[in-house]
């Protein structure tokens, strides 16, 4: 695949001389590879991904526009899209009988640098690397308030509360293809309790039209930054991108940056990470007028967004492995654990997290 990659961008991009090139693993959705070429004396390194092959081209021209508007925004810690030869962002290969994996978009980006310490479920990050990171939140949220989408880029998925509810329908046609798992038998087991913890943290109208909207990443962990000493230098994979309530953004980086894995707490957030976290976004949010501080809607609704998260991911875990013709039962069953503890967890605790939101000292 590698050779496969390399000759795609030296086609379709004039981008020097291929020096080296390697396979970027670790992500669940597409396929990365770092491209080094040379071209009037310099090294430089660069981004390749192709894109999973259910991504659809208008996503991939939403999340090229939304990148080059947070970089002319002055948002740095975004990899910039290179253009290929005809000045576009992206390519489509066909497939031919001798590369059949050829099909597909590809697109280069930027490298960015700094190191990878962390993955989406190691929450053991340093106080100083999670201030960064809500710093840089905010500062993405800034960047990109006022970014209007072109008219034929859009992501496929709905918004949160109108995805949560579709969530029924996929839910019993997984119910049939169950098998004799443990992961089958533990997702039946849980999944009207699923079902009706979506009902009780779907925002209704004319609240939900209240709460602010704007690009958000929809995928901010501590495994999709980079880090250069204490501070987020880099921030990737915005392909999952789309318009929808700042404070989903918010609740889903909270609930990965601050979830509890191991130990006695397993299942459960450190409220004094939260704390810590959302004091740090909301003073980064200050510094400009849009979108500016939580709204007094959003500290209201912050541990129903929460909750929406946590289901939010949880979604992914049970969809990835239906998706899978032989997933690891024992890999998933930890994914699956975790977020169904945590539903609880965060149903349990909604009057602390409320207090958390509007404690004057924090705000």
């Amino acid at each position: 695949m590698i050779q496969t990659a390399a000759n795609i961008i030296t086609k379709h991009y004039a981008l020097g001389e291929l020096i080296d090139a390697n396979e970027i693993h670790g992500g669940y959705c597409n396929r990365s590879f770092g491209l080094v070429f040379e071209k009037n004396d310099h090294r430089i390194k660069y981004l390749v991904r192709r894109y999973n092959p259910k991504t659809t081209e208008k996503e991939i021209k939403f999340e090229h526009a939304l990148v080059s508007h947070l970089k002319k925004n002055g948002f740095d810690a975004v990899a910039g899209v290179i253009p290929n030869k005809t000045g576009g962002s992206y390519v489509k290969e066909k497939p031919s009988v001798k590369s059949p994996m050829d099909n597909g978009f590809w697109a280069v980006f930027e490298f960015l640098e700094g190191e990878d310490r962390y993955t989406w479920t190691d929450t053991r990050v340093a106080s100083e690397d999670m201030i960064s990171a809500a710093k840089v939140l905010a500062q993405l949220h800034i960047a990109g308030q006022d970014f209007r989408k072109p008219p034929d880029a859009d992501r496929v998925q709905l918004k949160i509360m109108d995805f949560l509810p579709t969530f029924r329908g996929v839910y019993a046609e997984f119910s049939r293809r169950a098998g004799n798992r443990n992961f089958d038998h533990t997702f039946l087991d849980h999944r009207d309790a699923i079902l009706k913890t979506i009902d009780h943290n779907l925002i209704q109208q004319p609240d939900l039209l209240k709460l602010p909207q704007l690009p958000i990443h929809c995928d901010f962990h501590q495994g999709n930054l980079k880090y250069q000493d204490t501070k987020v230098s880099g921030v990737f994979d915005f392909d999952w991108s789309k318009i929808d309530l700042r404070l989903f953004d918010l609740a889903l980086a909270l609930v990965y940056f601050c979830a509890v894995w191991d130990g006695p707490q397993a299942g459960s957030l450190n409220l004094d990470k939260v704390k810590l976290f959302l004091k740090t976004y909301n003073n980064g949010c200050k510094e400009t007028a849009n979108p500016g501080p939580l709204t007094q809607l959003e500290k209201k609704y912050l541990p129903w967004l929460m909750a929406s998260a946590n289901l939010y991911v949880l979604h992914w875990t049970i969809a990835d492995f239906y998706s899978l013709e032989n997933p690891d039962d024992a890999e998933y069953m930890k994914y699956l654990n975790h977020g169904l503890n945590l539903m609880g967890w965060i149903e349990a605790q909604k009057d602390r997290i409320h207090k958390i939101a509007y404690e004057n000292s924090l705000f």
